[in-house]
């Protein structure tokens, strides 16, 4: 059983959202507001007009995908040292969602219900 004491664990790093600005070619998240009408959805969704569903954009080099903090999972970290060590190890990093969060979304149907719908929401962006 592993203590939490030990000197080898990685102590937990909290994953934060980093926004995409102007001139930022990271890997962040970029805000982005959908219109259901822009979309033919207004017909049988009541409520929200809208949302910020937003994305991840940006480039995802070695020394950032390996970092836990900011790779997408500790699995990602550990893949990219070994890419790091390995030029054999021709895979590819991407920008990918990290934490979402479900939408709260008012529709019609038979009994116009209120539902959540799971992961419609990017709130944070990391490497795989």
């Amino acid at each position: 059983m592993l203590q939490s004491d030990s000197h080898w664990l990685p102590h937990r790093v909290q994953r934060r959202g980093i926004d995409c600005s102007g001139d930022s070619r990271m890997c962040c998240r970029q805000e982005f507001f959908v219109d259901f009408k822009e979309i033919g959805w207004e017909d049988w969704i009541i409520q929200p007009e809208g949302y910020h569903m937003n994305y991840c954009a940006g480039l995802c080099p070695l020394h950032m995908a390996g970092i836990p903090g900011l790779a997408a999972s500790f699995h990602t970290a550990v893949l990219n040292l070994i890419k790091a060590n390995n030029a054999d190890a021709a895979m590819d990093s991407c920008c990918v969602p990290t934490q979402r969060r479900p939408l709260s979304l008012l529709y019609y149907d038979r009994d116009s219900n209120i539902t959540d719908i799971p992961d419609m929401i990017v709130d944070a962006c990391g490497c795989t």
